[in-house]
């Protein structure tokens, strides 16, 4: 009797444990299938980032990740490169009865970059649906982490070739003062100030000079300017951009001499 006993309790101490074993690597299946990463993305600048998608509506999530290679293009369409941040995107799904997305309301979101990406997501969103005949509302949240930050920004505007150098040099340049100085001899009260706009073609040569803001009262003085600029070949630069220049003269009975001038790319 005691041996009939002792194998009825080994046999259900091993079914019990069969059954906790059982539960135990359902749960972890089921967690290893809940994993929300989608992928990443690499923005031109440096930067990557990992991205993740998750609804608590299972069959909502598992048809939002088919859109994977979307949430990455959208994202790179949208952020330059050296400017990637971390976002989230929350969307509020309303589902048919034929399993289509109703509706498709986006959270508000400072970010003006993460509106744009909800927004191409959205149209992506339209084209999918879930299983038909169980209407109800779902939530998807979509995350961008940035993992590795850019290796160097790109520096904006800043040219260190030699046409650049010599534009910054236009206000030191002494046959510009000499228009200035053949003047000051006859009238030393003569002071004033105005500024030539021109543009530098990609060969060096300077066109299109227009008069801006005069207030200097001589002829003279601009025309020389003028002639002077017009006969100035300008190195070539790194790149085949036009540039244009502000060229800023200033000059005063007590110290006449233009100003530094102030240079945008025209691009």
């Amino acid at each position: 009797m005691k041996k009939l006993f002792t194998v009825f309790l080994i046999v259900c101490l091993s079914f019990i444990f069969s059954c906790s074993s059982g539960k135990n690597s359902s749960k972890k299946h089921e967690k290893k299938g809940d994993n929300s990463e989608i992928g990443y993305v690499e923005i031109e600048g440096g930067e990557t980032l990992k991205v993740y998608g998750y609804s608590k509506d299972n069959e909502v999530g598992r048809k939002m990740k088919m859109l994977d290679l979307d949430f990455i293009e959208c994202y790179q369409a949208t952020v330059k490169p050296g400017e990637a941040e971390n976002m989230n995107i929350n969307f509020n799904l309303e589902i048919d009865i034929d399993g289509f997305f109703e509706m498709i309301d986006i959270a508000k979101m400072k970010s003006k970059n993460a509106v744009k990406i909800a927004k191409c997501i959205k149209k992506e969103m339209e084209s999918i649906g879930v299983r038909p005949g169980n209407p109800r509302n779902a939530e998807f949240n979509l995350s961008y982490k940035i993992v590795k930050e850019k290796h160097q920004q790109k520096e904006k505007h800043k040219i260190n070739d030699l046409r650049s150098q010599t534009i910054a040099s236009l206000a030191k340049m002494k046959k510009f003062k000499e228009c200035f100085d053949a003047r000051k001899a006859k009238n030393p009260k003569l002071q004033g100030k105005f500024t030539l706009k021109f543009t530098i073609d990609p060969d060096g040569e300077v066109y299109d000079i227009k008069l801006r803001n005069n207030t200097l009262a001589d002829k003279y003085v601009i025309n020389c300017t003028v002639e002077k600029l017009e006969d100035t070949i300008f190195p070539k630069g790194d790149s085949d951009d036009e540039v244009e220049v502000n060229f800023d003269f200033t000059a005063t009975s007590d110290n006449p001499r233009p100003e530094k001038p102030r240079k945008s790319l025209s691009l």
